[in-house]
């Protein structure tokens, strides 16, 4: 996680240089948000999922329930970014806004940095360069320094995560034919329905969480055992290849438990 904040907050450092101060009347930032952080050096993405509150300029959101982290790298998914810090999922953002400018501070996990950004419309974007960083996975990389990342950043606006989804899914039971409806409230609580038919789980079970930015974050019991879901929503299927779809994570053991279709 110190990895993903040194990016995400480095790189908005750098967008005030670009497009200067402005005298434009503040803004408020909230909402539910997803900051897509794009690397050149390793190729991967981090997802910074958000769901930030306003009060007049200021904006926050924090804890497990208001921001999640996940990274794409390699063909791999890492839950909570592909450089986890001490305390997985317990993040924070916050955020200033003067005009255009937004001072944001992002802590991950208990690592805090403050950098600058740009806001457009709804829509913070720009470019990032980090040096002397300690993630492992900057290291050693070929033709770099340790440490060294750059890339850019797109943080828009996500619409509520609702609907019905269904696939198989693997939980520790085994797998099952799955169709999973997901209503979310107005204070991001969410609710899932889960109907299983399978070797061992068959009816249907309630969990409840959090719907944060394009993530579903919920548990509860199935028959004799809790489970914990971690859900991405690609609406457009950039990552997954199919639109409209929810790639689904068992959160405990940090795996894939299958890919549910929107119908």
């Amino acid at each position: 996680m110190r990895a993903l904040s040194i990016l995400l907050l480095s790189m908005l450092g750098l967008l005030t240089a670009c497009g200067g101060h402005s005298s434009a009347p503040s803004k408020s930032v909230s909402g539910s948000y997803e900051f897509v952080v794009a690397s050149n050096v390793t190729g991967g993405v981090t997802l910074v999922e958000s769901n930030l509150t306003a009060s007049g300029t200021q904006s926050s959101a924090s804890g497990s329930s208001q921001v999640q982290v996940l990274s794409f790298e390699s063909k791999n998914w890492y839950l909570n970014g592909v450089c986890a810090g001490a305390s997985p999922g317990e993040n924070s953002v916050s955020a200033n806004i003067t005009g255009t400018s937004v001072g944001l501070t992002l802590d991950d996990g208990g690592n805090a940095i403050s950098g600058q950004g740009v806001l457009t419309g709804s829509t913070i974007t720009g470019n990032y360069s980090v040096l002397g960083s300690t993630c492992p996975d900057l290291q050693n990389r070929l033709g770099y320094p340790a440490g060294y990342d750059t890339g850019g950043i797109v943080g828009n606006v996500v619409p509520a995560l609702a609907g019905t989804f269904a696939g198989s899914l693997n939980i520790p039971e085994g797998t099952h034919n799955a169709s999973l409806t997901l209503t979310e409230n107005p204070d991001y609580s969410l609710t899932a329905s889960l109907a299983l038919a399978g070797p061992v789980d068959n009816g249907t079970f309630t969990l409840t969480g959090s719907s944060v930015g394009n993530v579903m974050f919920v548990s509860g019991q199935v028959n004799s055992s809790t489970l914990t879901l971690f859900g991405y929503f690609d609406r457009a299927g950039l990552y997954t290849k199919f639109p409209n779809s929810l790639l689904v994570f068992n959160y405990d053991t940090q795996s894939t438990a299958g890919l549910l279709i929107g119908q």
